[in-house]
């Protein structure tokens, strides 16, 4: 593994880590801290943001044609077998929380951020675990 990889690697653990030690404070407090909500958009946000780089740079590591969009680079991690394609296809969804927290400023994230909190952690680690397999 490069620098640059082990580096955003060791990044995204460190987001992961801080949401699920703060887990049960933050999701008290989301609906009724202009602060809270702020420190979980960010931090959901760059979990987002460092797993597509990962992603990524895996895929141009090994040589494999880069991928147009956000989604279809998580896609082509299953395609190419560097992770279960299953979980591939559910967590395409990372790309559409990312696009939405870096750009739906009107919408409510709230709803977004709950099902982050409560299943997206777990995806997360596991994204972990399979990339450091690689």
């Amino acid at each position: 593994m490069n620098e640059i990889l082990f580096q955003k690697l060791e990044r995204l653990k460190k987001e992961v880590l801080y949401l699920k030690t703060n887990k049960k404070n933050l999701l008290e407090n989301l609906h009724i801290s202009e602060e809270a909500k702020k420190i979980v958009e960010r931090s959901v946000y760059l979990c987002a943001e460092v797993a597509l780089d990962i992603a990524d740079l895996v895929i141009v590591q090994k040589n494999f044609p880069k991928p147009i969009t956000y989604s279809d680079t998580i896609y082509k991690l299953g395609d190419y077998k560097m992770i279960p394609r299953p979980f591939a296809r559910k967590f395409t969804y990372v790309a559409g929380l990312r696009n939405f927290l870096a750009h739906d400023y009107l919408l409510d994230s709230i709803p977004a951020l709950e099902r982050f909190m409560r299943s997206g952690v777990a995806d997360m680690e596991k994204f972990i675990s399979y990339i450091e397999k690689l």
